[in-house]
């Protein structure tokens, strides 16, 4: 038997990493609260199936209803061996019709023949067709006493929003990769299988939260080291199931963060000989990057996402490397991932991507020029308050509320915007920064319809601009069609202006 079937967990306590869903339904259950429908939503191997048997249990078992069902008495044991005819799991994706749905709410109607409750377990929900889910409505409308449904979905908004109006409706999180951690260990511990926490995280990171899927991967690596002997290391888990671009995603941020070309190419170039895929390798160094934005911002926010030792070394090192750095090599990253996608070539992309990254102080873009000014000073805020930026009054312009620190700030706030709403990413990269006084910043559009779609968030990009550069400034829309549509470059417009006040800002610094 499959280690995700022999170790599926048997009760609500075994249950791991959904401790929000399993304290309300033992809640309910314990004060005999029982609902008619219930949906259980969440990302693949999360526990809905399993949890959806365990409450399937819970209703039926002998000494129950109960939150802690006895796992031994008749009816949980066919439950457990699924030979229950009272409890039945459908297949959405398999049984989506009108003409399954019907027959369902036939079957409906009968009362149990052995249990308390007649149980419907239906996966994959979000499956079925429109005139099915419709069919389904009306049993759902008019339950009857003695049936309860239990539905299981990956995409919950592919419901009708008749049929989730009428569930109690429980969101499954992705599992921690701690927990996952834990979880195999002691799995493996049980099991006795030799495995190093090294190769468990390795394992859980490919599993991107879902638990069962770490346990297939965790019984593949076993066979595996069956055939070749010796304890299960990360090497193992990369020579079974191919390099996830971890280990050189680390050795590129060392050589990125020490602005060495050289070893930047190196590296892509060994990766590319080893056969680790160059998109899966960018995603692994954005996700470096990421981390170290994160710890910057609270390190608390790494523990699900990261191995204990990984967290560790990313709050560690975040310190060092100024917030402008990192989000310019997010933004550089994001945009290399993407053009790879579209049909670009993968490897150009990244390397093209970290060189220009590396090499910023050569590289004459308004973006490069903002980032270089921003971490020249970003120590200096660091130091007026570590966690937030200088205190500046609203509505109160100071000597740098000019035309030319806007425009140089620019790149900075359209990241700052977009990150809270990535729906403005289009209507910024063309809007011009035209002019600023005392209380306001205008901002030139070529359409109206540009000016419609920032009208609506300009409080987003007030804020950006007061986060990015510590002063309020309302935004005003100024539509002219003589605006160019693209994002304004300083330097074609008036070189001299901005170069000086970027060798100001340097001097002044030093």
């Amino acid at each position: 038997m499959s280690l995700y079937r022999a170790w599926r967990p048997k009760s609500f306590a075994q249950l791991v990493g959904q401790d929000a869903v399993v304290q309300t339904l033992t809640s309910a259950l314990a004060a005999g609260k029982l609902a008619h429908a219930y949906l259980f939503s969440g990302p693949r191997g999360s526990g809905k199936t399993s949890a959806a048997k365990i409450l399937a249990r819970c209703i039926n078992c002998v000494a129950g209803p109960t939150p802690t069902p006895d796992n031994t008495c008749e009816n949980c044991r066919a439950i457990i061996d699924g030979t229950a005819l009272d409890v039945l799991e459908i297949d959405a994706a398999s049984n989506r019709g009108i003409d399954e749905i019907r027959a369902l709410r036939d079957a409906v109607k009968f009362a149990p023949s052995a249990m308390r409750m007649k149980v419907y377990i239906i996966d994959e929900a979000h499956m079925l067709t429109k005139e099915g889910a419709n069919a389904f409505l009306r049993t759902l409308e008019e339950p009857p006493s003695h049936a309860v449904f239990i539905l299981a979905t990956t995409e919950p908004d592919r419901l009708p929003v008749t049929i989730l109006s009428r569930c109690q409706r429980y969101a499954f999180r992705r599992i921690a990769i701690p927990v996952m951690i834990a979880r195999m260990r002691e799995i493996a511990s049980a099991e006795g299988t030799e495995i190093d926490d090294a190769a468990l995280a390795a394992i859980a990171y490919r599993a991107d939260g879902g638990l069962r899927d770490a346990l297939t991967m965790l019984e593949q690596a076993v066979a595996f080291a069956g055939a070749t002997g010796g304890r299960i290391d990360e090497r193992t888990i990369e020579l079974a199931f191919g390099s996830a671009g971890r280990e050189q995603a680390a050795a590129l941020l060392d050589a990125v963060l020490a602005n060495d070309p050289a070893a930047t190419l190196a590296i892509i170039e060994e990766a590319s000989d080893s056969g680790t895929d160059i998109v899966t390798l960018t995603r692994s160094l954005l996700a470096e990057f990421r981390n170290l934005l994160v710890a910057r911002v609270d390190p608390n926010l790494l523990a699900r996402d990261l191995a204990p030792e990984d967290a560790e070394r990313a709050t560690r090192r975040a310190p060092e490397v100024a917030q402008a750095r990192i989000v310019r090599a997010l933004r550089v990253l994001t945009d290399a991932l993407s053009l790879a996608r579209s049909g670009g070539n993968p490897r150009l992309e990244l390397e093209t991507a970290l060189l220009r990254f590396v090499l910023a102080s050569e590289d004459p873009t308004l973006d490069a020029l903002s980032a270089r000014v921003a971490a020249i000073e970003e120590p200096q805020v660091r130091k007026a308050t570590p966690r937030e930026p200088p205190a500046k009054p609203k509505g109160k312009a100071t000597e740098k509320a000019s035309l030319q620190r806007v425009r140089a700030a620019w790149q900075s706030i359209r990241a700052k915007a977009e990150g809270h709403r990535q729906s403005l990413r289009a209507p910024l990269s063309r809007a011009v920064v035209e002019a600023v006084d005392e209380r306001t910043v205008t901002l030139g559009l070529p359409e109206q319809w540009i000016a419609d779609a920032l009208k609506q968030h300009a409080a987003i990009v007030e804020r950006a601009i007061e986060d990015v550069l510590g002063i309020h400034l309302a935004v005003r829309l100024r539509v002219d069609g003589t605006v160019r549509a693209s994002v304004p470059t300083p330097e074609s417009e008036d070189p001299d202006e901005l170069f000086n006040y970027a060798t100001e800002v340097i001097r002044e610094k030093r």
